[in-house]
């Protein structure tokens, strides 16, 4: 074997790998964020889960990219644990689909198929038809370099001393610990399997020696997961620990099984004795299928399992933290805004709060102390900061057009929540500026201050909700009500002045209460915007909100 073999070695590896990963890109644009949506509604039965799993797997052609998937949804508390299991099992099953493809072995019309791909391109500016070429391309450049490793592994099948090498792989730990090594090094389950292959079809392994190093590779998969769930919370984690120890048991289990029964082994070559390549596709298949049948009734212990070995909860949120957004690992578009849109939903729980404290320590009672109220404007600036950076990161992850559009959108309402929790500050300010000076609103005063809180919470609250569920029907009320808020700030200011000119009110505390409607009339402002920044439907009314 001679350097230029090695060179051609290395180049054809480089291009297989580039050519899935990019076939996958492709993939997962075409599917866009219905991968989330069918994730997240059609996984409650476990078998139906594994079933989607494996297809939208199959879809994708990267078991990777869906186990952190799903790491990343189950930290964001997009999707339980328990229901993670099934999807896990099924991406095992879906990645096999490219061994099976590798094994048709079109080397020699490769480069037709990567060229019609880059033909469709370059002449069509349609994302869908764009997307597709990509496929195709991708899919050519993928057999071109299998072409290249197949072609570079010939002499291999000659030299005494790769013969040497293979005979101490002879070992089944050691054949599963190389396995492993090098799956970890490549990051691809099917990128590694599909190598096996090509040694497989040029005579340069034999199946015993390269089965369990295919078994090692299956483990090596589980690092990806594993890296994502760094500093991730404490679901991510178990979910990286269950696809270890998926692997881990079924290596296990088809270790003692073929060393007990080695006619397993002559079976699997016998499921295609023509073709090397799809024997050891197909005992990939076999393994990842068995080992799901055997663990899928069992799945509920496996994430008892992981919770014992990875004890206890996430702590409360205490401080400036992020809990759901994890930038330490591995990431997709899709997954990111996910975790971006739980640390939303915190802003909006934080604001929310915040705007009821403030208000009702006027009218009703002191619903968190002060030094709580001070951690959630704390909290409130350290979000609005910290998701508008995440946010930039998903401009460079490939996101789809709504889901570019739904980010765009993000940005205008963090800082609206943000503004709200400032308004929230100034009320509860002037609420301890009166207690100190033992100033008093009127019982007239207090009324119109409840009521008006009240239709400050409403709309607030329904703003964020059509946030994510817009219609027109909504929009129209959250409309209405923003200009009924405003009258109500109108009447409420007019009042006001005849409490004070009557002296049924001090100047002071004539002052404080007209601040107070200035915040409240601020914030359904803000809320009004958070509903314009997503709105899709026409209202035949002056629209012109300016929040400040």
């Amino acid at each position: 074997m001679t350097i230029w073999n090695v060179f051609n070695l290395m180049g054809g590896l480089a291009l297989f790998i580039f050519g899935m990963n990019l076939m996958s890109d492709g993939l997962k644009l075409a599917a866009g964020s219905y991968l989330k949506n069918i994730l997240e509604k059609l996984t409650k039965n476990r078998f139906i889960a594994v079933v989607v799993g494996a297809g939208m797997t199959a879809l994708i052609q990267s078991s990777n990219a869906m186990c952190v998937m799903v790491v990343g949804f189950v930290g964001a508390g997009m999707m339980e644990l328990e229901r993670s299991v099934g999807i896990l099992m099924g991406a095992k099953i879906g990645t096999t689909i490219t061994g099976q493809l590798i094994a048709f072995n079109i080397s020699e019309i490769a480069p037709v198929i990567a060229f019609v791909g880059v033909v469709i391109i370059m002449a069509f500016k349609k994302p869908s038809l764009k997307n597709a070429g990509q496929i195709i391309a991708s899919l050519g450049v993928l057999f071109i370099g299998l072409g290249m490793m197949s072609s570079a592994m010939k002499p291999l099948a000659n030299a005494v001393w790769f013969q040497d090498i293979l005979a101490g792989l002879s070992n089944p730990i050691l054949g599963m610990l190389v396995g492993c090594i090098f799956t970890v090094i490549i990051q691809s389950a099917s990128a590694s399997v599909g190598v096996l292959q090509m040694m497989m079809l040029n005579s340069v392994i034999g199946f015993d020696q390269a089965f369990y190093i295919m078994l090692g590779m299956n483990i090596g998969a589980s690092v990806a997961p594993a890296l994502a769930s760094i500093g991730g919370r404490k679901d991510a984690k178990r979910v990286a620990l269950i696809v270890v120890l998926f692997e881990s048991i079924g290596m296990i289990l088809f270790t003692v099984v073929t060393q007990v029964f080695p006619d397993l082994l002559n079976f699997m070559t016998s499921t295609s004795p023509d073709n090397p390549s799809r024997q050891i596709a197909n005992a990939n298949t076999i393994f990842n299928v068995v080992t799901v049948l055997v663990l899928l009734p069992c799945s509920k212990y496996l994430v008892k399992l992981s919770k014992f070995i990875i004890r206890g909860d996430d702590g409360e949120e205490d401080g400036n933290t992020l809990l759901f957004i994890d930038m330490s690992g591995y990431q997709t578009g899709t997954v990111l805004l996910g975790q971006i849109d739980s640390e939303v939903g915190r802003m909006h729980q934080l604001a929310s709060t915040n705007l009821e404290a403030a208000t009702r320590v006027f009218y009703d009672r002191e619903i968190i102390t002060t030094e709580q109220f001070k951690k959630n404007e704390s909290n409130l600036d350290y979000l609005n900061k910290e998701i508008t950076n995440a946010l930039t990161q998903t401009s460079t992850l490939n996101l789809m057009p709504a889901e570019a559009t739904h980010a765009g959108h993000l940005y205008h309402i963090v800082s609206d929540f943000e503004r709200i929790g400032d308004h929230a500050e100034n009320m509860l300010g002037y609420a301890q500026a009166m207690k100190e000076g033992k100033n008093k609103f009127t019982g007239k005063a207090l009324k119109d201050l409840k009521q008006l809180s009240i239709s400050v919470y409403n709309i607030f609250d329904l703003a964020c909700e059509y946030f994510y569920t817009p219609d027109a029907e909504t929009y129209q009320v959250i409309y209405d009500m923003e200009e009924d808020i405003d009258e109500m700030v109108a009447k409420m200011r007019n009042s006001n002045i005849k409490r004070i000119n009557k002296q049924k009110c001090g100047a002071t505390e004539g002052l404080y209460f007209t601040e107070i409607l200035v915040d409240l009339e601020r914030i359904a402002d803000h809320s009004m915007n958070i509903a314009k920044s997503v709105k899709k439907f026409p209202v035949n009314k002056r629209e012109e909100v300016v929040a400040e």
